[in-house]
């Protein structure tokens, strides 16, 4: 997909009678978003001969929580981009995760690991949900998470890398990274800038339009490293024929100079703010392979740790708890950093000449997919639908209809998380935040799929989906929602042989899962093979 991205663009320009029209993209801000968009572009757009200059100011440094756990689909961006992922994670400390760890999210003892791919094996072309379904119909209950490698594994602290071979389990396997922010935006910062990146470190005191409203030209305060760049007027404005925000919530461009209105989903996703601390990871800890999620009382705690640090996050509204409680919940009051939130999006994500990205296009909270995962699906879906001239109405009207699609569908996953949690028990009866939560109306999406699943273990699968529907099921399971019908097939097969199908899947599972190392062996393994 993402080398299909790269032709898709270079075919665009070269079709055009037009090719040098788009000469410059400025990015304004650095940080995380920035340096992965500056990235990705000098990539996309390498050999076309398009400036791409990054204007930051550490005044405007956007805040990022230390550590940041990603989807599967970073490692394939990161591939895309052509970054080796020993090298990556060595330089970094980052860690591998295989699943996350429901700990008493929805029920006191509950502990339920959700991997990023399905559970079990198709038996008779059937999946192996509507079996568990079935079992627990019957009043059998299956140890759900005894059926997936990534969960067994991530349980115990293991970690592999997924085989090629097709026939090995180990090729079932799915990972992300846990990252730690600072290290890894300085990575890919030290990458853009061989890909022939500018860096200009001032900060953009103006800020000009056209009579269409298009932004024109950004002018410079006489800091920094700002009057040593050629492509500066002798007012010291830089002039652009496209704009990235990754001026975090500022929203700079998109908001303070555009006036593209914000769409708050504080109602779906009550976060307000986010408390955090991070530790030093001693060396002789266990790295764990998974990141670890618990509800809290006026919101929900997230634990996850990369090869230098461990971090606790907790997500709350400050309607239901002060700055002061929620950092005294972590233990640390002292040296936790707090963080406004913002729930929502951007009417429009692409508008005139500038495109939003990050904080500055929308925040829903890391619970399934975080902040990188709609920096990078964005910036691939950016590269797809550029033109080779402005103004471009039909690529900006796709490109925030599909980017539109996508929060859509993993707001209703994120708030299915809040819905599991508030809608049991769990001493959540007499708690303030969870009774205004389990009051909250779903989406109709949302409530027609959960509808689907109850009636017959089903989940439907849309455009622009970003968890595949065995994590919904596998979600759903976890947390204890069960369909009341399941496929009616499984009843009429030879039920020995399906329990010897089943009994020998789990002891094949946990004999792959033992043969596994423990994840920081595997990470020193790693780093002897490559020295």
């Amino acid at each position: 997909m993402a080398t299909g991205s790269h032709e898709f663009v270079r075919g665009v320009f070269m079709m055009s009678p037009d090719t040098q029209s788009l000469k410059r993209i400025v990015i304004m801000g650095g940080g995380l978003t920035g340096w992965t968009a500056a990235l990705a572009l000098a990539k996309g757009l390498r050999g076309l001969g398009i400036d791409i200059v990054v204007i930051d100011h550490p005044a405007h440094r956007q805040q990022d929580l230390h550590n940041e756990a990603t989807t599967p689909a970073c490692v394939a961006f990161h591939r895309w981009l052509g970054l080796a992922e020993n090298e990556l994670v060595a330089a970094t400390g980052a860690s591998f995760q295989l699943a996350s760890y429901f700990n008493a999210w929805s029920y006191a003892r509950q502990a339920y690991f959700m991997p990023y791919n399905d559970h079990g094996f198709m038996l008779n072309r059937i999946d192996f949900s509507h079996y568990v379904v079935g079992r627990h119909l019957q009043g059998h209950a299956l140890p759900y998470d005894d059926y997936s490698l990534a969960a067994v594994a991530a349980k115990h602290g293991r970690f592999w890398h997924p085989s090629v071979q097709e026939s090995s389990l180990l090729s079932t396997l799915h990972y992300g990274l846990c990252l730690n922010t600072a290290s890894y935006a300085n990575y890919l910062r030290e990458f853009a800038l061989r890909l022939k990146v500018v860096h200009v470190e001032a900060e953009a005191v103006a800020i000009q339009q056209h009579h269409d409203g298009n932004i024109a030209s950004l002018r410079l305060a006489p800091l920094g490293n700002a009057q040593h760049y050629s492509g500066l007027t002798a007012n010291r404005e830089i002039a652009a024929d496209f704009y990235l925000d990754c001026s975090g919530a500022q929203a700079r461009l998109i908001e303070k100079q555009l006036d593209v209105a914000w769409q708050s989903r504080v109602n779906t996703l009550p976060m307000t703010h986010v408390v955090s601390h991070a530790r030093h990871i001693a060396l002789n800890q266990t790295l764990p392979s998974h990141r670890e999620l618990r509800t809290a009382a006026a919101g929900w705690i997230q634990t996850l740790g990369s090869q230098t640090h461990c971090e606790q996050q907790y997500f709350y509204h400050a309607d239901f708890t002060s700055s002061e409680l929620a950092a005294r919940t972590l233990g640390d009051a002292e040296n936790a950093q707090v963080k406004p939130l913002r729930s929502g999006r951007r009417a429009s994500f692409w508008y005139k000449n500038c495109l939003a990205l990050g904080e500055a296009a929308g925040s829903m909270g890391p619970l399934g997919a975080g902040h990188l995962h709609l920096v990078q699906s964005a910036l691939l879906r950016f590269l797809q639908l550029l033109p080779a001239h402005l103004p471009a109405h039909y690529n900006a009207a796709e490109f925030n209809r599909l980017t539109h699609l996508e929060y859509d569908h993993i707001e209703d996953f994120h708030a299915l998380h809040y819905y599991l949690a508030a809608n049991n028990s769990h001493a959540k009866t007499n708690n303030d935040f969870w009774q205004n939560i389990h009051t909250n109306p779903l989406t109709d999406r949302l409530a027609y799929k959960l509808a689907l699943f109850k009636q017959r273990g089903h989940i439907p699968f849309y455009e622009g989906e970003t968890f595949s529907a065995g994590m919904w099921t596998s979600l759903l399971l976890g947390n204890g929602y069960w369909p009341e019908r399941t496929n009616p097939l499984i009843n009429t097969m030879d039920a020995h042989w399906v329990e010897q199908q089943l009994e020998s899947m789990k002891k094949r599972i946990a004999a792959a899962a033992n043969a596994m190392p423990e994840q920081a062996l595997y990470l020193h393994q790693q780093q002897l093979s490559h020295t």
